[in-house]
């Protein structure tokens, strides 16, 4: 698969099959996907590999969780949607207002939404990266750009994924369930697997306007 194929293709899956991924597959993906640059070299990442009995801990762990009403408390900061710009704000409506028209009702939305949202996705797998507690913030920046090559390096495996916020809500179930050290915090979860036929995993968001991002600064020097 070219990389242009690749980069299009990838999109959110919210709903896996129960399809295993082998281990090699995951090995090859891993690997390639640590070209992705990093400030100084320094390659801060690590991935735990949640998988059989260990995901099926987190999954019951984060049910309780959720039971008792938390709504965790991940490693990087959070903030209310009110608080964006209004250009985010209206990106984040579209999203939300398109999800709503791709399904009959608004009912229906929510509840595969939400029920994709508690079961972790039903993915079969999720890269946990990490990073050391003593780093800068360029090595958010650096676990981004490793994560991004896993999936895309996925995709051309023909996986699916997607990247959540709510894998992680709950850092210290994670640390506990995959040993994980306590000066590493977790950036994010990566569900891979084979995508489900369901209409959740049909609905495709749209992008802005090149021109609303691209801004060409080719300033002429004047001289007086």
């Amino acid at each position: 698969m070219k990389l242009t194929e690749a980069i299009n293709f990838r999109h959110s899956t919210r709903r896996f099959t129960d399809r295993p991924v082998e281990q090699d597959v995951i090995k090859k993906i891993v690997q390639l996907a640590q070209r992705a640059p990093s400030w100084v070299n320094s390659q801060p990442w690590q991935v735990y590999c949640a998988m059989g009995d260990s995901l099926a801990q987190i999954k019951t762990a984060y049910h309780k969780e959720e039971l008792a009403g938390n709504h965790g408390h991940p490693d990087l900061a959070v903030m209310s949607r009110d608080d964006w710009s209004p250009e985010t704000q209206e990106n984040m409506k579209k999203w939300r207002h398109g999800i709503v028209h791709h399904f009959e009702t608004f009912d229906e939305a929510h509840d595969q939404m939400t029920t994709a949202s508690n079961t972790l996705y039903n993915s079969p797998v999720i890269l946990y990266i990490t990073i050391p507690l003593a780093s800068p913030d360029w090595s958010i920046f650096d676990a981004g750009a490793f994560a991004e090559n896993i999936m895309l390096v996925a995709t051309d495996q023909g996986l699916n994924s997607i990247p959540t916020y709510n894998s992680v809500r709950f850092p210290e179930i994670l640390h506990r369930l995959l040993n994980v050290p306590e000066d590493e915090r977790f950036i994010v979860g990566i569900s891979l697997g084979y995508e489900d036929k369901s209409k959740i995993n049909s609905y495709r968001s749209e992008r802005r306007p090149l021109g609303e991002i691209l801004h060409f600064c080719d300033l002429k020097i004047t001289q007086d």
